[in-house]
Order: structure tokens, then C-alpha cells, then sequence
């Protein structure tokens, strides 16, 4: 071999072209990394996404079955749209399947809702009278009693006529109650 082909195949390896050369060799691999964790953050958030979904969707599910029973009982209490029809039976009927509904499902909804479902009942309610364990509407009977035709005076004792609430203030907190079931289903 000659000494200028000699000059050709020795080569000094003087540190930019090592890194150059390492650079070539891990920024392929970084970016590899990059692309592989990028789609299991996209993975993730897809399923936290479905979650969310199904989650609504029984949110969802249970307001169109509590959210009627819930409007009544304001008729009932604030003597509006259908109040002369239920009867103080149908009353106490609704709250416990309400209770019942919201005591099942309560997994389902943020604590604020669940309070404020507890703080509406409590203006509507007595409930846990005794062992008897009778809840009383706190609501008066007299209009009641004068505008529904199948009155039966035996429905006297299942209300409380010395703790009533005003109309405004149980609008109020229905009007909370519905608010945090908007919060709860636009999660």
C-alpha cells in the first residue's frame, strides 16, 4: 500500500464526528420512543374519553327516570301544573322510589349533587319519625283537601303543617339540584 491509500483508510476520530455520528444513531431511536409513548398517552385518553361516555350515558339514563318524578314534586309542594292530581300517597310513593334510585346510584353522581338531592328532600320531607319510621310531607292540606276530589281525611296525619317551607325557597334549591345534574351531565 502506498502512503497516499494509507491516508485515506486511517482516519482520525475527532469528537464532532463522533458526535455526529452518535447523533445519527439516537435520534431515530429518541423519536421511535416519542412515536410509542405519543400512542399510549392517545390510547389512554381515548379510553378515559369512552369512560366519560358511558358514564353520561347513564347519568343520563337515570335523570330521565328521576328527573319527572322530581318535577312533580315541585308541582306538588309549589301548587303548580299538576299538584291537584297527586294525591299525598303518590307523594310519599315518588320520594321513596327517589330515594331508593338516587341511593343506588349514588356512585354515579358527584357528592355535591348527592347533598344537594339530600337538601331538597329535607325541605320537602320529615323523614326517620320513629321506629314506625313514617316520613310526613311538610306541605298544609286544606287546599288540598279542597281541590282533589278523592280527599280522604286519613291523609291528615301524613303531613306536617308545622314545618312548611315557602314555594320560593323549595324552587330555589330544585333549581340547585338541576343545575348540579347539568354539571353531573356534561362531565
Amino acid at each position: 500500500m502506498s502512503s497516499p491509500e494509507l491516508a485515506l483508510t486511517v482516519q482520525e476520530w475527532n469528537p464532532l464526528i463522533i458526535a455526529l455520528i452518535s447523533l445519527a444513531i439516537l435520534l431515530p431511536a429518541f423519536l421511535g420512543f416519542l412515536v410509542v409513548r405519543y400512542k399510549r398517552i392517545i390510547q389512554e385518553l381515548q379510553r378515559a374519553h369512552e369512560k366519560n361516555q358511558l358514564l353520561i350515558q347513564k347519568r343520563l339514563e337515570v335523570f330521565e327516570r328521576i328527573g319527572p318524578k322530581l318535577h312533580d314534586l315541585l308541582s306538588f309542594f309549589c301548587y303548580r301544573g299538576s299538584w291537584k292530581e297527586l294525591t299525598p300517597m303518590d307523594v310519599l310513593e315518588t320520594k321513596k322510589e327517589l330515594d331508593k334510585e338516587i341511593g343506588a346510584l349514588t356512585p354515579l353522581f358527584s357528592d355535591h349533587l348527592i347533598e344537594k338531592f339530600n337538601s331538597f328532600f329535607l325541605l320537602c320531607f320529615v323523614s326517620s319519625t320513629g321506629w314506625d319510621h313514617k316520613e310526613k310531607i311538610k306541605s298544609l292540606y286544606e287546599l288540598r283537601q279542597e281541590y282533589n276530589k278523592e280527599w280522604k281525611d286519613e291523609w291528615m296525619p301524613l303531613f306536617d303543617t308545622k314545618n312548611v317551607v315557602d314555594a320560593i325557597s323549595l324552587k330555589q334549591r330544585y333549581d340547585e339540584l338541576m343545575a348540579c345534574f347539568k354539571r353531573d351531565l356534561s362531565f
